[in-house]
């Protein structure tokens, strides 16, 4: 991956690598957020090679990461389980369950893995998946980007599809972008209960049973927003953090969280603080060196496990 004069993502021109960049790996295909035409999704996380594939000529950017998945901080991670653990009756969370089956003449193009499960954009998706599971076993993962369309939606539902495929971990997708919701529209349902909403609700009752879409052909958990919210109401962070701890308590070994854009924004800090780690999508071309920096700086490089370059 090389940067242009503008300081954007790209192919085709010489540049400096981004720093702590290391290895470079193979490019593969993938789908992203809604846009018309085939893109590459370049799957960059740290130090595990990348297996060749049929397009040799095409070069993947060098990855963005550490040797490992950076855990939350010890300080943070234990009072917020602690609080958790302070809730009347400890135990595991009820969760109720509403069946969904993808309609099969309207399939989102989004959903890599059931559109075209031979792929190589599906590759690349259960390459990025055996990264993090090389790298530290994440539970709780939060797929964001510097800016909106950088294809963070495509990355975390296909992460989520590739962590649960063929029953191999329980999995939960869950969306936390309130004001622009997607995944009720990828998956064509309309949640029963928003998430939010229940975010707002366990706060005051914490043992109230969740409510969540269970798509069984998938293997899969979706806590999706409902689309018609008030777009003005904010995430509560506090209550998320408390969530994770007791959804982590319900068996799932795998959250991955399609987060909000982190510019502009501090909702993304504050899921990042429940999280054991970040994922950032970057749109090739479009999505800057300068944008990047901020965006770890925000959050803190030590939270940021790697980045999936999604190639228009």
């Amino acid at each position: 991956m090389t940067k242009d004069s503008r300081g954007k993502f790209g192919e085709g021109r010489s540049g400096a690598p981004l720093p702590l960049m290391t290895q470079q790996m193979t490019a593969v295909e993938g789908a992203t957020d809604g846009d018309a035409g085939a893109t590459r999704v370049d799957v960059a996380m740290p130090v595990v090679p990348m297996p060749q594939v049929s397009k040799p000529d095409h070069q993947l950017a060098p990855i963005f990461g550490k040797p490992t998945v950076a855990m939350q901080p010890v300080g943070t991670q234990t009072m917020i389980s602690k609080a958790a653990a302070m809730l009347p009756g400890s135990a595991p969370p009820e969760i109720g369950l509403t069946q969904h089956h993808l309609p099969e003449d309207d399939i989102d193009s989004r959903l890599e893995l059931v559109v075209d499960p031979d792929s190589e954009r599906s590759a690349s998706y259960r390459i990025l998946r055996h990264h993090l599971l090389e790298v530290g076993r994440p539970a709780t993962i939060v797929v964001s980007s510097p800016e909106e369309g950088d294809g963070k939606t495509t990355t975390a539902v296909n992460l989520a599809l590739a962590l649960a495929e063929c029953g191999r971990a329980k999995v939960l997708l869950v969306e936390t972008h309130v004001r622009r919701p997607q995944l009720a529209g990828v998956f064509k349902f309309v949640p029963p209960w928003c998430f939010a909403e229940q975010l707002a609700a366990h706060r005051h009752q914490p043992l109230m049973p969740w409510s969540f879409i269970e798509i069984p052909q998938l293997w899969l958990h979706v806590a999706a927003i409902n689309p018609r919210i008030d777009k003005t109401q904010l995430l509560d962070g506090p209550a998320f953090a408390i969530a994770v701890e007791r959804l982590r308590m319900a068996g799932y070994e795998h959250i991955v969280v399609d987060a909000p854009p982190v510019l502009g924004s501090a909702d993304v800090n504050l899921m990042a603080d429940a999280a054991d780690t970040v994922i950032l999508a970057l749109r090739a071309r479009r999505s800057t060196t300068r944008d990047l920096r901020r965006a770890i700086e925000q959050i803190g490089a030590s939270k940021v496990a790697g980045t999936v370059l999604v190639q228009s």
